[in-house]
């Protein structure tokens, strides 16, 4: 049998470990990555092996030769473009004429591959794919089978919502070659997006095992490390190169220890050639490579240093990674999560804050502090974005010097020249933050249109108005007074940006792979106030604004009157109603209905502080809010618009399929994510669930037309009883719990739209896991309220259970 090993990596996440050399050549105890896929084929009998190049091909080349030292055949396949995995490996078609295993070259496990390899042959599929139970499936690729093993469903890189399974794709396959088939050679093509899906399209057995034992997918930096720190505990069937000085304390041939090194715990790794004086302190998970000179009163711990370095006298090391032939002199201190590339000098008493990256070559001066990362840099946080976009406290998480390169980042991923859209609400913290962001687009050769104070939905309206590729919104998250701060991003059509788009951004955030426009190229800044005011006679254009303006109904409409008091009162003027208004923050829901009910007046209207928000009120006090407020809206909709569907999000009442059923329509079940829903009116200038004043405004228009009141009209339409409840589950386990009621429900009716929506006689629960928190939100309908608790409680104390069984 013959394999295929794909070294092409970049490794761009493991930079700077990756900046000279391919993922692949990343050392884990004193040897690349590859050498341990390479012995493990080995022990298999698997010694006719290909390797995928790509990336500083030669490095590979020169360290393993024709792959003899090593008892093995090598055969090296160079991409001139990039092919992608698929594309990879049928480089290397005529070697590969018959079964074959694929391992990545950047990983290392001790799977029994003579196992998975009987088990794709009794089968009898075209592919097999080697599966791992894992506790947080969210970077991988989810794999779902049924009873016999075989694929019925896979998700690369899901979201929470799609995470139905703890199975996922270890990137090692047994494969026919008749899958070469399939696709043209020299053409970008991948296994998992690509192949997969089209074999599984054309009815191709294809299978999953499994496999028992470990894996690791050297995939960030913080798992480079625990990776070392596995093979150390013995997690991983590997051969420890060294000699074992004591229990867990390895060091290799030509090391000199002098007499007084203290070892401060287990385990330890020294390479060779090392010279290691009296006085110095290694502590427990430190790793050492070959031909490196720590000094007298040296402190190290869960440190990993590759070659030829220096390490001067007194010099603290701390969860540090140092990658080859770093001079660090006297004094210095390097905390949690640095990493310094090849060739760095640092001076006398320099100190590293924690997770600052250095790039290679460079100088830091005597007594320098270094608390951001020196040329490039990595995210301090495990994830930039939130549902809405990038969230955090003002000054702390979300800081000007933080902006400027998010903002650069943002630029570098959107065509030089573009213009894009900036505002922010009327809060100083706001206006700062967004005087930062704008800087940063034109530095990467972005235009800019400032409309000054906006909202959201404003923000939206302007961006399709003006044509431009993107839009930015910078606003307080209330209660104001908190300091948190949120920025928002939108696509060209003025909805949220795709999640793609967000790791695109963040991924150039994390490497600092910035564009620079040159001063001939640097953006441009044009002042565009007026488009409040487009906005507002955008929606005067929307309703019938004769008919408005002989309204004579009484409104009682709440808003913040420092946010909004500037863009309300001139659309008041425009319609007959007769408007009281209230300052929204002095008052709750309960005074609100109170003074709508006392008062006797014809509706309620309480907006969002960002207007994207809004709760209606009913003459007798009744809140509509919430499902109640999309069942009104899907009706009003329904029956105003040409529209013949409407989409909603999976969490919705059925009756709207009902109502739409009876209305001719039809509905689109959505992801509960804002820009699932956006995207089914993405051609409108208003996004109505997230446009209050447009909903108020379209509400009062039908009212008006049907002479109507809120009441009458909320009370024809059915009723619905929906029940929410969260529960707690650790990240890790959230996966396991997926595929457990997955497997429950295997019987009945399910959809996989966005978490797991499962049928019964009742109604229906969706249970779906959030991708901010570590919780399950369980979502239940029924006919009574009292069979909707029942339906949530069941599946909570499922995931309960299932949870406690990790």
């Amino acid at each position: 049998m013959k394999a295929v090993i794909m070294a092409g990596g970049k490794g761009s996440r493991l930079r700077p470990l990756t900046c000279n050399k391919p993922k692949p050549m990343v050392p884990v105890l004193n040897k690349p990555v590859m050498e341990y896929a390479v012995e493990l084929l080995k022990r298999h009998h698997i010694t006719d092996i290909a390797v995928t190049l790509q990336y500083l091909p030669e490095v590979i080349k020169d360290h393993f030769g024709d792959g003899s030292d090593l008892g093995v055949n090598l055969r090296y396949f160079e991409e001139t473009i990039p092919l992608g995995t698929a594309g990879s490996v049928k480089n290397a078609e005529e070697f590969l004429n018959e079964t074959f295993l694929v391992i990545s070259g950047d990983g290392i496990t001790d799977y029994d591959l003579t196992e998975a390899v009987e088990f794709h042959r009794k089968q009898g599929g075209i592919v097999t794919l080697v599966m791992a139970r894992v506790r947080n499936p969210l970077e991988y690729g989810v794999v779902m089978c049924d009873n016999n093993g075989r694929i019925t469903r896979f998700l690369e890189k899901p979201s929470w919502g799609e995470v139905f399974s703890d199975t996922v794709n270890t990137g090692i396959y047994i494969i026919e070659p008749e899958i070469f088939e399939y696709f043209e050679r020299d053409t970008f093509f991948d296994f998992s997006k690509d192949l997969f899906p089209l074999l599984m399209s054309r009815g191709m057995p294809m299978f999953g095992y499994v496999a028992e034992g470990y894996w690791s997918d050297i995939g960030s930096l913080e798992q480079y490390r625990q990776t070392q720190y596995d093979l150390m505990d013995g997690l991983l069937q590997a051969a420890i190169p060294g000699r074992e000085l004591a229990e867990g304390i390895w060091v290799g041939q030509g090391t000199v220890l002098e007499p007084g090194v203290k070892f401060a715990g287990r385990p330890i790794y020294i390479g060779n050639n090392c010279n290691i004086e009296e006085g110095v302190e290694i502590g427990s998970y430190t790793v050492l490579g070959n031909n490196n000179t720590i000094r007298a009163g040296a402190s190290l711990k869960h440190t990993v240093a590759w070659d030829g370095s220096f390490i001067d006298i007194g010099v603290e090391l701390r969860g540090a990674t140092i990658c080859n032939h770093n001079r660090i002199m006297a004094g210095t201190a390097m905390f949690e999560g640095v990493v310094t590339g090849d060739n760095n000098y640092y001076g006398k008493r320099v100190i590293v804050k924690p997770r600052v990256k250095i790039w290679p070559d460079k100088m830091v001066e005597d007594y320098t502090i270094l608390t951001e990362s020196l040329i490039w840099g990595g995210d301090r946080r495990k994830s930039l974005f939130s549902t809405h976009g990038v969230a955090g406290r003002v000054n702390v998480e979300v800081s000007p010097e933080m902006v400027v390169r998010l903002a650069v980042a943002h630029g570098s991923t959107i065509l030089r020249g573009s213009h894009v859209v900036v505002s922010s609400d009327c809060h100083r913290p706001s206006e700062v933050i967004k005087k930062a962001f704008t800087p940063g687009l034109q530095a990467a050769g972005i235009n800019v249109y400032d409309v000054g104070v906006a909202t959201t939905p404003i923000t939206r309206y302007a961006v399709k108005s003006l044509n431009a590729k993107a839009g930015i919104h910078i606003r307080m998250l209330p209660p104001h007074d908190r300091g948190r701060i949120i920025i928002e991003f939108l696509d060209e059509k003025g909805i949220n940006i795709s999640k793609d788009f967000e790791r695109k951004i963040e991924n150039t955030y994390i490497q600092e792979d910035f564009r620079r426009a040159d001063i001939r190229n640097l953006g441009e800044v044009k002042y565009m106030p007026q488009m409040a005011e487009a906005y507002r006679e955008g929606l005067l254009r929307n309703i019938d604004r004769d008919m408005a303006k002989r309204c004579r109904a009484r409104l009682l409409v709440a808003y913040d009157y420092q946010n909004l008091g500037w863009f309300l009162p001139p659309l008041f003027e425009q319609l007959g109603c007769q408007v009281t208004t209230l300052n929204a923050p002095d008052y709750s829901r309960e005074d609100i209905a109170a003074l709508v009910r006392e008062g006797h007046l014809d509706m309620g209207v309480l907006l969002s502080s960002n207007g994207d928000d809004v709760i209606l009120f009913s003459p007798s006090g009744e809140i509509i809010s919430d499902d109640r407020l999309m069942i009104l809206w899907a009706y009003v909709s329904m029956a105003r618009s040409g529209d013949e569907k409407i989409g909603v999000p999976v969490t919705a009442s059925s009756v709207i399929e009902n109502l739409a059923l009876a209305m001719g329509r039809k509905v689109i079940r959505t992801k509960v994510h804002p820009r699932a829903m956006m995207e089914i009116s993405s051609e409108s200038l208003f996004q109505p669930f997230y446009d209050g004043i447009f909903i108020f405004l379209k509400v009062l228009e039908y009212l008006l037309e049907k002479d109507t009141d809120l009441a009458r009209l909320f009370h024809r339409l059915p009723g619905s009883c929906i029940y929410r409840k969260e529960v707690q589950c650790p990240w890790s386990e959230k996966g396991t719990v997926m595929r457990r009621l997955i497997e429950d429900a295997a019987n009945g009716k399910v959809e996989l739209i966005d978490g797991i929506k499962i049928y019964a006689d009742e109604g229906w629960t969706l249970v779906l896991p959030d991708c901010e928190e570590p919780v399950f939100r369980v979502v239940s309908e029924a006919a009574t309220m009292e069979a909707a608790q029942r339906l949530t409680d069941y599946y909570t104390g499922r995931i309960e259970k299932y949870r406690s069984a990790v």
